[in-house]
């Protein structure tokens, strides 16, 4: 499936270390019910150590072992291993390694990444069908113009056929794709490879992910999916204890977008001055009014952790809209675009045959 632009990758790092987030969020349930019950937590990830069928985590929770019996902190041996525990994860634990919650703790990241999980599930089933019949279209064009067209322009050649303008160009296109088409691919790979080098500099990066937000069709999902991330990420993190500066600052590093991590270094500043966070969120003109009265309300009544998590599931809501209006809106421009396409190389092809057959018949 063609990979869709919705960066949420920051939460997502053990998708890319041979550990599946569906095993990480197993392993984390499995975790809290035997610390719950009592169980050193040494014997607990030694029990699932020889349990799991992953040889990654085999290991790595064999390290963890080690670490603590030479004295680490559990938030401290699981910080050895980032591109599975994330900073997120390391922090929440080491706010319950504090509070003496740790079962509660981890009871809340596994519900934390079972909706992340769940959120990337559902966007990648909605824009399943669209990818897919964009990409066989692709194919099929390709083709046709590669072996097909060029079979038709050796007859009518040979016959000696004047040809319309919609079949000089078609055949034109066959040409420079059939002759050129390792060119196409280098001039992919260069464009992506300088994109990429772009993202890395300050200026570029702001640059693209601001992009990313404003792009016509995706930018409203992508700016709901980055809200929603920092409210539930925010909510896990002041519910488990943890500072909200600190939070802020967690937040910044997880979020994977330039423009996020700047909003959350100036909410940063505004808290650290004084200022209450709903106002902080009014002033930087991200976050939707409703979400930010529904933060203001939970500020004024003391439970911020909460209105933080029922903001999240409220843009849930209004993501699963999102989507579907955009899956709707896609499927008329996809058969449009297939159309005029497939039309064109038909009306290309057979111009030139209804000639022959005219003269023919004259």
């Amino acid at each position: 499936m063609g990979k869709i632009d919705i960066d949420i990758s920051g939460l997502f790092a053990s998708q890319r270390s041979g550990v599946k987030i569906d095993e990480i969020v197993v392993f984390t349930e499995r975790l809290s019910a035997m610390i719950n019950a009592g169980l050193p937590i040494i014997k607990c990830l030694q029990t699932m150590k020889e349990q799991s069928d992953n040889t990654v985590l085999k290991n790595i929770l064999y390290g963890i072992c080690l670490d603590l019996e030479g004295g680490l902190k559990f938030s401290e041996a699981l910080a050895k291993y980032p591109r599975v525990f994330s900073q997120f994860y390391v922090n929440l634990v080491l706010a319950g390694e504090t509070g003496g919650i740790i079962d509660e703790v981890l009871i809340r990241i596994s519900s934390y990444l079972s909706k992340e999980q769940e959120l990337r599930r559902d966007i990648q089933k909605a824009f399943a069908y669209p990818v897919i019949v964009l990409s066989a279209a692709v194919l099929v064009i390709g083709f046709l113009t590669m072996f097909i067209v060029p079979v038709f322009a050796d007859v009518y050649s040979k016959m000696g056929v004047t040809l319309p303008l919609p079949t000089v160009i078609l055949l034109g296109i066959s040409k420079v794709v059939g002759k050129y088409w390792w060119l196409i691919g280098v001039l992919v790979g260069v464009g992506w490879f300088a994109g990429s080098k772009i993202r890395t500099t300050e200026r570029g990066g702001l640059f693209i992910d601001n992009l990313k937000l404003k792009v016509p069709i995706f930018g409203t999902l992508n700016r709901q999916v980055a809200v929603t991330q920092v409210l539930r990420t925010l909510a896990s993190l002041v519910s488990s204890g943890v500072p909200l500066i600190e939070a802020l600052d967690t937040v910044r590093d997880l979020s994977g977008n330039k423009v996020v991590s700047k909003i959350m270094d100036d909410l940063k500043e505004n808290v650290e001055e004084g200022a209450k966070i709903a106002d902080s969120l009014e002033e930087v003109d991200f976050f939707p009014p409703m979400v930010v009265q529904m933060i203001s309300a939970g500020e004024e009544a003391g439970a911020l952790e909460t209105m933080l998590s029922k903001s999240a599931d409220f843009l849930d809501r209004d993501i699963d809209y999102t989507i579907k209006k955009l899956v709707t809106r896609l499927e008329p421009i996809l058969t449009t675009i297939l159309a005029v396409v497939v039309g064109f190389i038909a009306m290309a092809i057979y111009l030139p045959m209804f000639d022959v057959v005219t003269g023919l018949n004259k």
